[in-house]
């Protein structure tokens, strides 16, 4: 008969150390929550990248179109407005309208561009695209 109260004092006593650790941890699990902004979702972001990520290095020849991939991850759809410019110079400006986690392939014009470095950002926020344009 002693063995079955010792086996029941065993499980009594992983009880309240489950619950001790429980509620211990439920403050920390709070702030952590807090600190996150109450998820643990990936933060919001926009990102700009090449379709063809060779083109980074290769180049596109100045004149043609340069297809750029715009993605959206904002939680909302989102209204972008773009420019296209080389040496302070504007080349081409857009806008488009993005779904929530969705892309769209904007194909941004080079007419007027010139060897050299052409830099393809999103207007009010620090995101851009560098593409190196060749001789046309």
């Amino acid at each position: 008969m002693p063995r079955i109260v010792g086996a029941r004092s065993s499980k009594l006593l992983l009880s309240l150390i489950a619950l001790a650790l429980l509620f211990g941890f439920t403050p920390i699990s709070r702030q952590l929550l807090k600190d996150v902004n109450g998820s643990f979702s990936p933060s919001p972001f926009t990102s700009l990248s090449l379709v063809v990520s060779s083109d980074a290095t290769s180049g596109i020849r100045a004149g043609a179109l340069v297809p750029v991939k715009l993605t959206n991850h904002m939680g909302r759809t989102e209204t972008y407005h773009w420019n296209a410019t080389q040496k302070g110079l504007l080349i081409s400006l857009g806008e488009n309208t993005v779904d929530n986690n969705r892309a769209v392939t904007i194909l941004v014009p080079s007419q007027g561009a010139t060897a050299g470095k052409m830099s393809i950002s999103l207007v009010g926020v620090n995101v851009f695209v560098t593409v190196p344009m060749l001789k046309s």
